[in-house]
């Protein structure tokens, strides 16, 4: 398999006085999965939103296999799953799998209860179901990178496991960016991690590499 890399850097996010980020960075490679943390406001968030064109930016450069990517061509390669709700509350489930070109019934092969969700407006799915069938969607989309804003987020313990599952398998052939409160989670699952911290994106090598950026205690 022909590995690919992205690489997001010089990204910069100002609102009014507030720098929230000076130097953020992050890089992914199929056949990986990065672990993205940080604090409460440390702009992990602002920074994908940024990337994907929610939220206008100072600053970014984007790049794969070191050629420069136009903003306008992002979706091409990049599909985001947003920290908030990604399929309209009045839209079906399937109707949203129909729009990203993903099969439901697979879906449902993989985890039955949601058979009985296919004409389900996401309003009436919990928030946890919703989560789950929202990252199948973009996981399973086309694109060579996956970009998933905190994707156990009301997720129960045991549909915790099936979405771990879910992003080793499709981080064999491709990479898979993954930011979420959730530690354990996602240092089980990532094969590198970076941390957010005053602005700058730092590579994390241990746990003491966490507790000097201010993100775990001693």
């Amino acid at each position: 398999m022909d590995r690919h890399r992205l690489i997001v850097d010089s990204v910069v996010v100002r609102f009014g006085e507030k720098t929230v980020l000076s130097g953020g960075y992050i890089t992914s490679e199929t056949g990986t999965v990065t672990g993205l943390l940080g604090r409460n406001g440390a702009g992990k968030s602002c920074m994908f939103r940024g990337l994907m064109g929610g939220l206008r930016v100072e600053n970014v450069m984007v790049s794969i296999d070191e050629k420069p990517i136009d903003r306008q061509e992002i979706g091409r390669f990049i599909k985001y799953m947003p920290q908030g709700r990604l399929i309209p509350d009045g839209m079906q489930l399937h109707r949203a799998f129909e729009l990203y070109g993903v099969d439901y019934w697979a879906f449902v092969n993989r985890v039955p209860k949601y058979s009985r969700h296919y004409n389900s407006p996401i309003y009436e799915l919990s928030g946890g179901e919703a989560r789950l069938a929202e990252l199948y969607l973009v996981l399973m989309s086309d694109a060579q990178f996956y970009i998933l804003d905190e994707p156990f987020t009301q997720v129960d313990p045991v549909s915790i496991d099936e979405v771990k599952a879910l992003i080793r398998e499709r981080s064999r052939d491709h990479g898979i960016i993954v930011t979420d409160h959730n530690y354990d989670a996602i240092s089980s699952v990532a094969d590198n991690l970076f941390v957010i911290a005053d602005g700058y994106t730092n590579p994390v090598h241990s746990r003491e590499d966490l507790v000097r950026h201010g993100y775990l205690k001693k």
